[in-house]
């Protein structure tokens, strides 16, 4: 290999459900072009739901991601309930809330252990981490059942929801099925107690990065929460979602089928640690300690600290959990009340419903007719907004590292990639990096 020209390629990587690679370009030991290769099928639901009556639009949507179905029902829900002025009750909106902490509970630890973990501990694979690891793989599997049992229990199943619709709930969970949820939510406080204390004894293999354009949702309540209508830029702005064509671009580039999202022209990052950083003050006690102990709350903006920002999530949604239960237990009139509204006709228009999924912000944008069909739509994922952002970090990742050991390289391109979250489908594959004198 020459030092004067050389290509890094890493064929296949794990991103969100399906497949990709990077390619990167060096001259003169200085990275000249990095390449983000989604290659995974294209999906075409945007297509795929036009001339649907709005009433199908969560449920088909909900397949777009099986990890995140549950955050693409709500948000489809948010935004036709926008266009239609439906104000759902507060009995409905704490349910959709708990099926969501459900979902980031059982996706943070899903990445967090199958994913991310064998990278620090050195594990081969997940027969290798679950056989020489047994407290962390049970770990996780606790934490993972505990996420899925809370969207069975408000969405009928752990993932695609059949229960949640565009105005409210066909059924609702029994006080004794809630208080079952309770019990098994305090029996893993535990696991996520230590699930931040294994992170943060982690040492990064790569430096800190350079800091990112955080992006989030503000929060529609006072307190740490997923739902909100509002986008909060650490480069100091705000805006609505419903504006959200004018603060964030999409464009296709030539080597990859998933789009690349900018903010302002400049990389973004979405995810676990932008919501750390706009908005840790309102974490719950038990979370903010393991904040205000971690390298986050000093300003630290590695990406690999991205793991640890999740673990911190899990305490906050388990403790969130257990509030949301309490105040639905301690209202029982409001238990067992069918909510779903029916259709509503004749009312035509266009919005936006935005979520904190566990990648990030998570954008539905739908038109209807007078009829209630689908006319246009656009869905922007937490992925594409991160995809520049993580070209960015491998850029600096290579230069930092340029001359060092090459499977130092790819060991850390590895670590660096799966730190922004790669879906649970590909969490079993592996990476693989070849080098080629040219």
């Amino acid at each position: 290999m020459t030092d004067e020209e050389k290509i890094i390629e890493i064929p296949e990587i794990c991103r969100v459900e399906g497949h990709s690679a990077v390619k990167v370009n060096i001259q003169d030991n200085q990275v000249i072009d990095v390449a983000l290769d989604v290659f995974e099928g294209t999906r075409f639901f945007e297509q795929l739901v036009v001339n649907h009556h709005y009433e199908e639009i969560p449920h088909i949507t909900s397949r777009v991601c099986a990890i995140c179905s549950t955050g693409h029902v709500v948000a489809a829900a948010f935004a036709i309930e926008n266009i239609l002025n439906i104000q759902v009750s507060e009995q409905t909106h704490l349910l959709r809330e708990l099926m969501h902490l459900g979902m980031i509970i059982e996706s943070h630890a899903t990445h967090i252990y199958a994913l991310a973990l064998p990278d620090f501990i050195g594990a081969v694979d997940l027969l290798d981490f679950a056989g020489n690891h047994v407290k962390e793989f049970t770990a996780w599997t606790q934490l993972r059942k505990l996420g899925a049992a809370i969207q069975t229990t408000i969405g009928g199943r752990p993932f695609h929801p059949i229960n949640l619709h565009v105005g409210g709930l066909s059924s609702i969970p029994t006080a004794e099925a809630l208080s079952q949820l309770l019990i098994e939510l305090k029996q893993n406080e535990a696991n996520a107690f230590n699930t931040c204390e294994l992170l943060s004894g982690f040492i990064p293999k790569t430096k800190a990065s350079a800091t990112p354009n955080y992006l989030a949702l503000l929060p529609e309540a006072s307190g740490y929460g997923f739902f909100g209508s509002t986008i909060i830029s650490s480069a100091g702005w705000q805006d609505s979602i419903q504006n959200y064509q004018e603060y964030l671009t999409e464009v296709s580039v030539p080597y990859s089928h998933a789009k690349r999202s900018t903010s302002k022209g400049q990389p973004i990052m979405v995810g676990a640690m932008s919501r750390l950083h706009h908005f840790s003050k309102r974490l719950t006690p038990a979370a903010k300690q393991f904040y205000e102990s971690s390298p986050l709350s000093k300003g630290d903006t590695n990406t690999i600290w991205n793991n640890l920002a999740q673990a911190i999530e899990i305490v906050e949604a388990i403790e969130r959990s257990k509030n949301i239960i309490e105040k639905l237990l301690t209202e029982p009139s409001e238990l067992g009340r069918d909510c779903h509204i029916r259709r509503t006709e004749g009312k035509a228009g266009k919005a936006v419903g935005a979520v904190e999924c566990p990648r990030g912000t998570l954008y539905h944008y739908y038109e209807i007719d007078e009829a209630g069909k689908i006319q246009k739509a656009d869905m922007i994922t937490p992925s594409a907004q991160n995809s520049h952002r993580i070209e960015a970090d491998i850029r600096e990742v290579v230069n930092s590292s340029i001359s060092g050991d090459e499977a130092n390289i790819q060991s850390n391109l590895e670590t660096l990639v799966r730190a922004y979250d790669p879906c649970n489908t590909c969490a079993t594959h592996m990476v693989s990096v070849h080098y080629k004198q040219v």
